[in-house]
């Protein structure tokens, strides 16, 4: 009986540990709020780290202790193991099984396989406990221990919410992504888009948000079960189809979902919001996902210092100045613009009259990137897609530097 009862204390004791620390991944999409939360699913390494040595420490414990108290170190593992597998992945299981919401095969994998790594654990604490029987304190010192241990545990909790990381930025989280996406798929997804007619900006948003949910570890393992049920999520851009994708290639099928889209925008410029948030539902009706897509969108979309009047197919300005910054003797300016029917190019006027135009970009039927220098002392500058300046024709930008 004593091992029956100790047995279940240990599980509930992991049942309260991981419900105090449970963030509903990989089922459900979480925001990552600061860099503990997001630290166990960063590798795979950690992530078994997270999963295995409380479950391990806990039976070996366990196991030492019944024993010196005449019990049977076998029957409270599995006592403790049985109970704790069916009300956690178990029960997920079961879910799953009732068409619950989840992410499809990939989670019956994720669930079996703890369910299996469970099972190892209590297998490995009941050949391994006897290692640290002489680390571990006798009960009635242990009864005293505990108690420590749990005041100490108290303690802790409250200077950790005292001391709690900040939330990451959205900065921080895109720097997250990119790393894990690497920077050779990050560029392929701007030109997959250019591709497929679409807007950038949205599908590298929406690969961001699925790598933060999905990172390349993961993915790999995605891929590893497609092998045996090939029907999946799969990739970076995580998406549904019956055999498994490369990253590459589940960009490509994301764009071409997409394929002719721009958000669209208000008189002021302004994207519609509204109507963006449902367009990126159809990818994943999740809301964390959807908020932290909005959140990447805006970040990778700069409003412009200075536009054009007239309007592009991608719904943005013809022109935009994206920034003006001194750099040694001159000012840096950049932008970015969609011309088709001849070059870009600037001028500058320091007080005398334009200078001779310069070309800063080529004529392209998708928009581009593109910078210029001017001296410190221009006052003005004319950023135009014609061979004749003309600073109120509606297709040219000019602006003043006086208060740069």
């Amino acid at each position: 009986m004593t091992s029956v009862i100790l047995g279940f204390l240990g599980a509930g004791f992991l049942h309260v540990l991981y419900t105090s620390m449970r963030s509903q991944w990989p089922e459900s999409y979480m925001s990552v709020r600061t860099a503990l939360d997001s630290a166990p699913r960063s590798s795979a390494l950690r992530y078994l780290l997270f999963r295995c040595l409380p479950t391990y420490a806990v039976g070996s414990l366990l196991a030492i202790t019944v024993e010196r108290l005449g019990g049977y170190a076998l029957v409270a593992l599995v006592c403790m193991g049985v109970p704790y597998a069916l009300v956690n992945d178990g029960r997920a299981l079961w879910r799953l099984r009732r068409g619950g919401a989840g992410r499809g095969p990939v989670l019956w994998f994720y669930y079996l396989f703890n369910l299996v790594l469970i099972a190892g654990l209590v297998a490995l604490s009941y050949f391994t406990y006897r290692w640290y029987a002489d680390f571990i304190p006798e009960p009635d010192e242990l009864i005293f221990a505990v108690w420590t241990a749990v005041f100490a545990a108290v303690l802790a909790t409250a200077f950790q919410q005292l001391l709690r990381s900040p939330a990451l930025s959205v900065e921080q989280k895109l720097a997250a992504a990119r790393k894990d996406v690497g920077e050779d798929t990050w560029e392929y997804v701007n030109q997959a888009a250019l591709d497929a007619n679409c807007e950038p900006v949205l599908m590298q948003a929406i690969v961001a948000a699925e790598a933060l949910q999905r990172p390349r570890w993961m993915r790999r393992l995605e891929r590893a079960k497609g092998r045996l049920v090939p029907k999946g999520s799969y990739g970076v851009a995580q998406i549904s189809a019956s055999h498994p994708l490369s990253d590459a290639q589940s960009v490509r099928a994301l764009c071409q979902e997409h394929a002719g889209y721009y958000p669209l925008r208000n008189s002021t410029g302004m994207v519609r919001q509204t109507l963006l948030e449902a367009r990126i539902e159809k990818h994943n009706s999740n809301p964390a996902f959807v908020s932290s897509v909005m959140d990447f969108y805006r970040h990778l979309t700069p409003w412009p210092k200075y536009r054009s009047a007239t309007i592009s197919y991608d719904g943005r300005s013809h022109i935009e100045v994206i920034g003006v910054q001194r750099v040694g003797e001159q000012f840096e300016i950049h932008g970015t613009a969609a011309v088709s029917n001849s070059q870009l190019s600037a001028a500058y006027d320091v007080g005398e009259g334009w200078s001779t135009p310069v070309a800063i970009q080529v004529p392209g039927d998708r928009r581009q990137v593109w910078a210029t220098q001017v001296p410190l002392e221009a006052t003005k500058v004319a950023v135009y897609e014609c061979s004749n300046i003309d600073p109120v024709d509606r297709g040219s930008v000019t602006f003043g530097l006086e208060h740069q």
